[in-house]
This record gives structure tokens, sequence and C-alpha cells, in this order.
């Protein structure tokens, strides 16, 4: 894996939010953006296309972010502009599905359900005895419909459609911007979609944030690294591709 990431020159920008533009906090709630991201974001979209993908619900997301940038939410199964408008890409029948297995929820000690429009997150960071949590929670998912695929990613337990996921937004994303770059950053389990999906890509640039086995082509360690990575694209001219 190359030490750090390359700087296109016309890139496309796919930034995921939580360990990647703001650090991760007890309270997901409480997850401001990094000091320098919302100018930095500002100046990049008013150059480049520039997506923020996340698997917060997009309203959730823009009392965090008050920046009207555009952006994918709920790993995909939303999409929009900060702060305006929104459209949710989700079959009624999976809205279903979410809102039967939501009320199925045990009452677990240090399990905090966590409401994302028709979807939702089981966060269980700070938990006593995680193990018996995470098992507890797998005893639960047993009876959850094929239909929805659990995810595991930091503390954190999600349920999405099948076929919905970061992946699918990188591919589709990048093939309307075709003459441009792709430059994939994120930090967690469904960011992982995504950098397989542009393996394919030559030209593509993933980076994984933080530690642990990735598919991304680089990494860099921390949301102030990812900061600093995207600060390069502020100072012309950037070597090309």
């Amino acid at each position: 894996m190359n030490r750090y990431p390359e700087v296109p020159h016309r890139p496309l920008f796919l930034l995921d939010y939580d360990g990647t533009l703001a650090p991760i906090v007890e309270d997901p709630f409480e997850a401001r953006p990094h000091p320098a991201v919302p100018a930095l974001l500002r100046t990049l979209c008013a150059a480049h296309p520039l997506r923020v993908v996340t698997g917060r619900a997009l309203e959730d997301l823009a009392r965090l972010l008050p920046v009207p940038v555009d952006a994918v939410g709920l790993h995909g199964a939303q999409e929009g502009r900060l702060g305006t408008h929104t459209r949710l890409r989700m079959p009624a029948s999976s809205r279903d599905a979410l809102r039967r297995l939501r009320d199925t929820v045990p009452a677990i000690d240090g399990v905090r359900v966590e409401t994302k429009g028709p979807a939702f997150a089981l966060h269980y960071r700070g938990a006593a005895e995680e193990d018996e949590v995470v098992g507890a929670l797998r005893t639960w998912l047993e009876g959850a419909p094929a239909s929805l695929e659990p995810v595991w990613g930091k503390k954190v337990l999600e349920l999405r459609p099948v076929g919905i996921d970061k992946g699918r937004v990188a591919r589709e994303i990048s093939a309307r911007y075709a003459d441009r770059t792709p430059v994939y950053v994120g930090d967690d389990t469904t960011d992982e979609d995504a950098f397989r999906a542009l393996a394919g890509d030559e030209r593509a640039v993933t980076v994984k944030v933080g530690e642990g086995e990735t598919a991304a082509r680089y990494r860099v360690p921390d949301v102030d690294a990812v900061v600093a990575y995207l600060e390069r694209f502020l100072s012309p001219p950037p070597p090309s591709a």
C-alpha cells in the first residue's frame, strides 16, 4: 500500500462523514466536523463534483454539517443536498421490513437505538460487557428477514436493504463523471464496499482512514490527516493523476 494518496488534477470527491470528516465520539448526535471541514467543503465543491457519502440520514447530518453540499445518506438509500431537498431510494417493502424489525429490538444494557428516518442503528460503544451485547444482538438477528442485511461497524450494528450499499453509490456516481478521477475516503466497514467497487478503476484513489485490513489503495491515520490531504487540492497546480 502506498504511503500517501495521490492528488489527481480532476477529482470526483466521495467522502464519508463519521471518522473521516468528523472524529468518532461517544454520542453520534454530537459528532461535529473537524473545524476546517465546513470551509474546506465549500471551496472544494465550488471547483469539483463532491458527495458526502454516509450511513446517516441526511436530515440528521445537516444539523451537524450546515453546508449545502450534495450528499448520499443511509448507505445509498437517500440522496439530495444538505439543508434542502432529499429523495428516498428505498422500496416501500424495505421500509416496512425495517419498521417491523425496529419494533422487535430487545432491551439490552449498553445498547442505544439511533433512529435514521426509515432505518435505525444500534450503538453499543461503552457497553460494559461488549461480547455479551454482541452475542445478544446476533441472537436477535436470527429473526431478521432475508431482505435486510446486517452491517457491523465500529461499535454499531445497522440493517440495510440488500443491494443498497456504498459500493453501488461509488459506481453510479463515478459513471456520471467519467472524465473525473474518483477520490473515495472512508474509515468503516461500509466504506470497504466502495473501495472494492472502485478497485477495477486504475485511476481511482481510495483512502482508508485508520487501522485495520482494507481494500483501499492508500491509508491515512486520522481525521487531521484527511483534512491535510484534502487541503492539498487547494494548492495549484496539483500533479495529474
